[in-house]
């Protein structure tokens, strides 16, 4: 190391306790950039840091040194788990931001605990997290949230389904998919489009599989109808599709299928 590369680390070592947030802020990206492993504990009080573009640039070095030194990362998650237990709102969406985007199978438990037990403030930072881990399963907790009244919290809940479903590789899709058709089709229908998963699922799943029908309202129905019509489809979507939504009103004759 050279005497200026030790007056720079003076320089920089310095910046982290300074009252000014941007000189906090700095030292975070400063990390980010040339930091090494043993250079996450110095970021750790960052993430609880009272400035938010603080605690901004602390989520984003945690991230990216999590993904330079890999032998970091369950310390990290450790710390962040503990933080999204014990810690104040500002500080719980910073984690949860992390969280996220460390994509990490070890925070779903933490993450729909979240879902399950917070307000729409928190929710919203743990659906966006969530909706990264790639995991089917995490669609049973956003379930209801996708019917959620606040329109915000809904419009993450929709957007995570879509993402979830689009990442089952494509063998797969109908096989795991087929017991969560209704949430997906509800998804869709608020995007106002139909995605092929969906008419794959409407056109391979087995009868007998798909889930029982939803409580559609009549302007649910014509929409979703409207936007079938738009696809070329067979006649196993139609007959799946009537299935899912008409069965109510207009009873298959199974014996006849």
């Amino acid at each position: 190391m050279s005497f200026l590369d030790f007056l720079r680390g003076l320089t920089i070592g310095r910046k982290l306790k300074s009252q000014d947030s941007l000189d906090r802020a700095y030292f975070s990206l400063f990390i980010r950039r040339r930091g090494k492993a043993k250079d996450i504990k110095r970021i750790y009080p960052l993430i609880e840091d009272s400035d938010w573009n603080v605690r901004n640039a602390a989520a984003s070095t945690m991230v990216e040194l999590s993904s330079k030194y890999p032998t970091i990362k369950q310390n990290v998650l450790a710390h962040l788990h503990n933080l999204v237990e014990n810690s104040s709102l500002a500080i719980k969406l910073s984690t949860l931001e992390v969280l996220g985007h460390l994509k990490d199978y070890g925070s779903k438990p933490y993450l729909v605990n979240i879902l399950e037990e917070s307000g729409f403030d928190l929710q919203y930072a743990a659906i966006r997290a969530i909706g990264y881990l790639d995991d089917v399963d995490v669609l049973y907790p956003l379930k209801n949230l996708v019917y959620a009244r606040d329109y915000i919290t809904r419009r993450a809940a929709i957007l995570s389904v879509v993402r979830i479903a689009n990442s089952v590789k494509e063998e797969d899709q109908v096989e795991k998919m087929t017991n969560h058709t209704h949430i997906i089709l509800e998804s869709y229908l608020e995007l106002g489009e139909l995605g092929e998963i969906i008419c794959k699922i409407l056109d391979f799943a087995e009868a007998d599989k798909l889930p029982d029908m939803k409580g559609y309202s009549e302007s649910e129905i014509v929409k979703l109808e409207g936007l079938i019509e738009l696809k070329d489809y067979t006649p196993e979507i139609y007959q799946n599709f009537a299935r899912l939504i008409f069965p109510v009103y207009f009873p298959l004759d199974e014996e006849t299928d």
